[in-house]
């Protein structure tokens, strides 16, 4: 998830419409296009020990979100990186800005989506012939649209899953919105990304209540059953 510019962006380099970069060695594609040529700098977790309660909570609801997909927590890791934003891995390393841990790690529902927006972008899943060289600018963006799209939708549903709300995420977007001088077209608008995540994170509460009632309306027929 980007939270600002800073250490994390796409190096794509364009002449005459067409990119010209090539991903490093050993990077996927699409990490370069999400989070930058760089890999997040990692931080000694000793050096926070303030930070210790959050990076405890993060790592249990980390836990449970890797069950959602069917996976154990010990697939992904949780690490401690400069700066202010949080990226995943080709491997499922998520990396969490000491920043953002600073300043939100106490707003349980915002930490919830932030892992449930990364750990969405299932990097191990992405496909191994995605080649964006060649591609337009437009082509490009369009491709992280839908990334982040894809991202922001499972992020509403971890929400709802783990009874978590989303008014903190959306808000937060729009918050960070309001402070960019141009208005960037590699990702969908605040707006628009919080009625993404607001729709999969009721689409998700209406299913579990449902499901909710489907197990009460079984139990109380075994009950009657029984008398």
């Amino acid at each position: 998830m980007k939270i600002s510019s800073s250490n994390i962006g796409t190096s794509t380099q364009l002449g005459g419409g067409q990119t010209v970069w090539t991903p490093p060695p050993g990077m996927h594609p699409m990490s370069v296009l999400l989070f930058g040529k760089r890999p997040p700098k990692k931080v000694d977790r000793r050096k926070h020990p303030k930070l210790g309660k959050s990076l405890k909570k993060l790592e249990y609801v980390k836990d449970q979100i890797a069950e959602l997909l069917g996976r154990s927590g010990e697939e992904l890791s949780l690490e401690l990186c400069e700066g202010e934003n949080a990226c995943i891995s080709r491997d499922g390393e998520i990396s969490m800005g000491v920043e953002l841990l600073e300043r939100h790690g106490d707003d349980d529902d915002l930490m919830v989506a932030v892992l449930g927006h990364e750990i969405g972008h299932q990097p191990w899943a992405w496909p191994e012939e995605l080649d964006p060289r060649g591609m337009t600018k437009a082509k490009l963006d369009a491709l992280y649209r839908e990334e982040e799209a894809k991202a922001d939708r499972f992020a509403g549903l971890v929400l709802a899953e783990l009874g978590a709300k989303p008014d903190s995420l959306c808000e937060f977007l729009r918050a960070h919105e309001a402070f960019e001088a141009v208005k960037p077209t590699d990702y969908y608008p605040a707006e628009t990304r919080a009625r993404i995540i607001r729709s999969a994170f009721q689409r998700r509460g209406r299913a579990l209540d449902l499901k909710k009632r489907d197990l009460l309306g079984n139990a109380r027929a075994t009950i009657r059953e029984l008398r």
